[in-house]
């Protein structure tokens, strides 16, 4: 769900997703009253300055950096330039880090947190702003936004979290992950998601996440597409009109479709269709 407001705001909500929010807006004039959140805050700076205080500290979020608030930590937010700031934020349910965080190390952990408000990190800053605009496009898979999501998360812990944790050390789960494979196989014309493949394999979702790779080479929602574009290439073999066999094998329209096809063969559907 999504709302478009007159100051160039964008608030969409992903149920399936924790009930995660995400919020896209430019300011020039807005300024933020003190207040808390009870779930993390994650966000990018993409424009222009944010100034906040924090901590005890004035300090500035300038474009290319994260942002980021602990729960129940009160803070503020205001432009510090006439150009305003453009960002794009995360902002996480109660509970919500402290569960990824528990399943990185596969224990109960005390609840991280990250000491500044401000974190200059370019790669991770980048993966911030390109997942956030990902989630905005309808072709990207459930499954892609949740592991995705949940692997960026994992990864602020573990490089910018004060209290951070190990990983818990990967085994071979051939069976585990072979239960993951069937599962994809035989529903992969619907909206799969992280924990419906978390519970195939009785395991959790961030080591699922990693002792898949380790056993594939590729991620569930990359396995997904492949599963997707064999099933496509067969009903396109059988002359099933493209249109069909997209919305036939769960891609979100013949586009999306073609995008992937030709990612993992080199051509697409129509060329496909042709010889």
């Amino acid at each position: 769900m999504s709302l478009k407001v007159k100051q160039k705001v964008r608030f969409s909500r992903y149920p399936d997703i924790g009930n995660l929010e995400l919020l896209h807006a430019s300011y020039k004039k807005q300024t933020f009253t003190p207040h808390y959140h009870e779930g993390h805050v994650i966000g990018v700076i993409e424009k222009g300055n944010l100034g906040f205080d924090y901590r005890g500290e004035k300090v500035v979020a300038s474009a290319g950096e994260i942002n980021i608030a602990d729960p129940g930590v009160v803070h503020n937010g205001f432009s510090v330039s006439k150009q305003g700031w453009q960002y794009r934020m995360f902002y996480l349910k109660q509970g919500q880090l402290d569960q990824i965080c528990n399943e990185l190390c596969d224990r109960i952990k005390p609840m991280p947190f990250f000491k500044k408000g401000v974190i200059k990190d370019k790669t991770l800053a980048q993966e911030i702003q390109t997942l956030h605009m990902d989630f905005e496009d309808p072709k990207v898979s459930l499954l892609e936004k949740e592991s995705r999501f949940f692997s960026l998360i994992s990864k602020m812990i573990r490089k910018h979290a004060k209290n951070s944790v190990a990983p818990i050390f990967v085994r071979k789960e051939r069976k585990s992950v072979k239960k993951v494979k069937e599962y994809i196989q035989s529903f992969y014309g619907s909206n799969i998601s992280l924990d419906d493949l978390s519970k195939v394999a009785k395991i959790s979702r961030y080591y699922l996440l990693r002792v898949f790779a380790k056993e594939t080479g590729l991620t569930p929602h990359i396995y997904l597409n492949h599963i997707r574009a064999l099933k496509a290439k067969q009903l396109l073999e059988k002359k099933v009109p493209i249109i069909d066999t997209a919305y036939a094998t769960g891609f979100f329209d013949q586009s999306h479709l073609n995008r992937i096809f030709k990612k993992i063969y080199g051509i697409t559907p129509g060329q496909y269709c042709e010889n």
